[in-house]
């Protein structure tokens, strides 16, 4: 049996570029970190090294945050520690609770939750299309866009793509298949390797010219962005996603939230009618066959909710600050990030598979956690480690962080990808 097992290994190794990512675990000790201690933001990875996290998501730290934790043993008491029915067989009433809150905070009639926005993309985008449907897809999108594509296409649907931006090849292909009566534009709401964010205007403009649907995934914007963005608050308030922090509404959008991120649960939700709604329960496999989220995380999102409403903006604005701390620190030292927006996503480039291994492992050994970001996850040549920050980082953190990369300057000489230095 091990030989057969072994003899696919190498066959699929043979033929996938993602061996090339694989190639990478041997060479670099940020990969496959286990965390014997937390504390904070230090993680304790062996008896005596530790480090600080910047490759964690939780952009707000409500996973640190002791007000997480309060409705947990409560909810456990009354739902179980997890429902083992399928969302079509039952569902706890805080389910229900938690989709009317969603909806509200987002401005839509209805959402539906399943444990992740993988599961949501693979039952939604398939069911959207149909066997006939056109499906065109942003290269930069979330590979998991990808791969519920292909499984679309497997179907029967047609898949297209176009380059992030390229808005002329968008029209192009919706212009080719403008009697198809099921489009679908497939992009992400804030891009989870720059922080950049979608052209949603012009996006909702040829959608409706063509009369297509826009799907956004907006797992890294939803819980950070929100609505009224000013000099003032750049994220906005409230933190209800990118459609909200554009100041479009969500006429032909198909909205994807995430809450494995901002708010540190196991959740994702469809924001749609309720007539969408009906048909996700109707159509999206995920509904019927996937196991739901646990109780527990049910209910620190209903807690973090709570948190939101009453101080979320005061933690958007302190994730803010740290991110423009660090961003300008890396910078300054003659670092190329590709970061427009101030999203807590920084990704510092190095631009070579090599550099990279050594930049990662000198960063450990310097107490500093990252993201190692090699070709295939990014473009031949682009190779980054990406920092993500988080409301619960400190300033001394930050500066510890500016500190290993001066360090790492160094190491690498005149070898980095560089901005222009600031007079």
């Amino acid at each position: 049996m091990s030989e057969i097992m072994d003899r696919i290994i190498e066959e699929n190794s043979r033929e996938n570029r993602r061996t090339l990512i694989g190639g990478m675990f041997s060479r670099v000790r940020q990969y496959d970190v286990t965390a014997l201690e937390v504390r904070g933001r230090q993680i304790r990875v062996t008896p005596d090294h530790w480090v600080t996290d910047f490759a964690s998501c939780n952009y707000l730290g409500l996973d640190l945050d002791p007000e997480m934790t309060a409705t947990v043993a409560e909810s456990i008491d009354r739902w179980g520690v997890h429902p083992s029915w399928c969302r079509l067989v039952a569902s706890p009433e805080l389910y229900v609770e938690l989709e009317e809150r969603l909806a509200k905070l987002v401005g839509t009639e209805a959402a539906l939750i399943l444990p992740t926005v993988t599961l949501i993309s693979i039952g939604v985008i398939p069911a959207l299309v149909g066997k006939n449907g056109v499906l065109l897809l942003d290269k930069s999108g979330h590979e998991t866009m990808y791969e519920a594509a292909k499984i679309a296409r497997d179907n029967g649907a047609t898949l297209a793509s176009f380059v992030q931006g390229d808005l002329d090849r968008l029209a192009t292909l919706l212009d080719q298949h403008r009697a198809n009566p099921r489009k679908v534009i497939l992009v992400d709401g804030v891009y989870s390797m720059t922080g950049d964010h979608a052209d949603l205007h012009e996006l909702l403009r040829l959608a409706a010219e063509y009369h297509a649907v826009v799907y956004v995934d907006d797992a890294h914007g939803f819980g950070v962005v929100g609505e009224n963005p000013s000099t003032a608050t750049p994220f906005g308030q409230r933190g209800n996603g990118i459609v909200r922090h554009l100041g479009l509404d969500y006429d032909n959008v198909l909205y994807v939230g995430g809450c494995s991120k901002a708010y540190s649960s196991l959740a994702a939700f469809v924001a749609c009618s309720k007539k969408m709604q009906t048909f996700i329960k109707t159509f999206a496999t995920p509904y019927d066959l996937s196991g739901p989220s646990p109780t527990a995380s049910l209910a620190t999102l209903w807690s973090g909710l709570d948190i939101n409403d009453s101080r979320g903006d005061v933690l958007r604005e302190r994730l803010w600050k740290l991110t423009d701390h660090a961003a300008r620190g890396i910078r300054e030292l003659g670092y190329r990030i590709d970061n427009r927006t101030g999203f807590p996503i920084l990704s510092v480039e190095i631009g070579d598979p090599d550099m990279l291994a050594t930049a990662a492992n000198h960063l450990f050994d310097a107490g500093i956690l990252v993201t190692t970001c090699p070709y295939p996850m990014v473009a031949r040549g682009q190779d980054v480690l990406r920092l993500t920050l988080t409301a619960a980082n400190t300033d001394a953190e930050v500066d510890h962080l500016i500190a290993a990369f001066s360090g790492l300057r160094e190491l690498l000489g005149g070898n980095i990808t560089a901005d222009a230095l600031p007079a």
